[in-house]
């Protein structure tokens, strides 16, 4: 699979992370299900190839071909059944704002069709793609339209700006520190971080935490203990028990096994976590 980046420009860079674009011809072959885990981020997915196969609980389904992934706390399992073509929009913790109204908590760990969430989002979007056959003049025409939206957007998005500081902090901010911040009370804040990001600030900050791992494991050579003194955890047990709840699987089982699908959708080299990282705009 070919998978690609792109990083839009203010104003949208302060609600957007990236665009990014998966591509693969059909194969015959039997797909394995690929786990895509907890990272922080809601993402909007447009499918212009073969839907995808999602796989929970022992029954398989197939995902909408335009859809919502809300916030996560558990892992999906997805394979694909032909060709693979999709551009996927991950927004920053709280960059949803200005494209969807219903209060983001109520989407966790949903797919949602974008058609019944957002129908006018979802004709727009395809309008400015459906003459388009390269998937870069697409994300430039996805751009243009998200720009646009936001510009229009008069709502009020200060949780974007405090979300980031958990972001940078790779999890390890004070909570109090943000509601200090905020002036108002830690209450107040889970419940705004609930209706904008769809988390509350502490479990996005064990998420964020627990996406460390990935950076780490490799300066640890793999050494378990060291790696969760880096990432903040009190011991290597407590590793393991957020890798059981997000991963649901050990750290051992998970690397061994771990394919490059998966690895494209961790925070392994995310450079929107650097504040000191320059990122290609879309061209």
């Amino acid at each position: 699979m070919r998978y690609r980046e792109f990083y839009p420009r203010p104003p949208l860079s302060r609600f957007v992370e990236c665009f990014w674009t998966l591509e693969a011809g059909a194969t015959s072959e039997p797909s394995h299900p690929e786990r895509i885990l907890p990272d922080g981020c809601s993402e909007l997915i447009l499918n212009f190839g073969s839907r995808f196969s999602q796989h929970q609980g022992g029954s398989t389904t197939r995902q909408p071909r335009n859809f919502l992934v809300g916030q996560m706390t558990g892992p999906i399992l997805i394979s694909p059944t032909g060709t693979v073509e999709l551009i996927g929009i991950r927004f920053h913790p709280g960059g949803t704002t200005p494209f969807f109204r219903v209060p983001m908590h109520e989407l966790t760990d949903q797919v949602t069709d974008l058609g019944s969430l957002a129908s006018g989002l979802e004709r727009s979007l395809l309008d400015a793609t459906v003459d388009l056959l390269d998937m870069s003049a697409r994300v430039v025409a996805v751009e243009t339209l998200l720009t646009t939206l936001v510009l229009r957007c008069g709502r009020d998005a200060w949780v974007l700006d405090l979300a980031l500081k958990v972001v940078e902090s790779g999890g390890l901010v004070s909570v109090d520190q943000l509601a200090q911040k905020a002036g108002i009370s830690s209450r107040q804040l889970e419940r705004r971080f609930l209706r904008d990001v769809g988390l509350g600030p502490k479990m996005l900050s064990r998420i964020l935490r627990f996406q460390q791992v990935f950076r780490a494991v490799e300066r640890c050579d793999g050494a378990w203990a060291p790696v969760a003194v880096e990432c903040g955890y009190y011991d290597q047990a407590h590793l393991i028990r957020d890798f059981n709840q997000f991963a649901q699987q050990t750290p051992g089982v998970l690397f061994a096994a771990q394919s490059s699908l998966t690895e494209y959708f961790t925070r392994k080299t995310r450079t929107s976590d650097f504040s000191n990282t320059t990122t290609q705009a879309v061209r």
